[in-house]
């Protein structure tokens, strides 16, 4: 009922809110991009299993202006990497369930 009633508000606030132009929410997405750099102080880059899945996440996130790639990303080199140290049967079934998901999303984006 609530997510319904949000749903019905935002109906009648939408028309309001479009009269924002977008070069104003430039401020709001440089402090999110601060806060989300901020998790990097406690990433541990001396473990390549935790560093090499961030560093490719944000990389993507930065090149691809999709936060969902950037997760994709680190899901991939995340079971790459602990494939590579031979530790791929302690990756959680649903990891591997969701990589495959994304990588079938690609092949699909990529042939249409």
């Amino acid at each position: 009922m609530t997510t319904a009633t949000m749903f019905l508000l935002t109906a009648f606030i939408a028309p309001v809110i479009s009269v924002v132009p977008g070069a104003a929410t430039a401020p709001a997405l440089i402090v999110v991009g601060i806060l989300m750099l901020s998790a990097f102080a406690e990433i541990d880059w001396n473990n390549l299993e935790e560093a090499v899945p961030a560093f490719f996440a944000s990389l993507f996130m930065g090149f691809t202006y999709s936060i969902s790639y950037g997760i994709a990303a680190g899901f991939l080199f995340y079971i790459i990497t602990k494939a590579v140290k031979g530790k791929a049967s302690v990756v959680h079934p649903v990891l591997w369930a969701t990589t495959a998901l994304f990588i079938v999303n690609f092949i699909v984006m990529g042939m249409l």
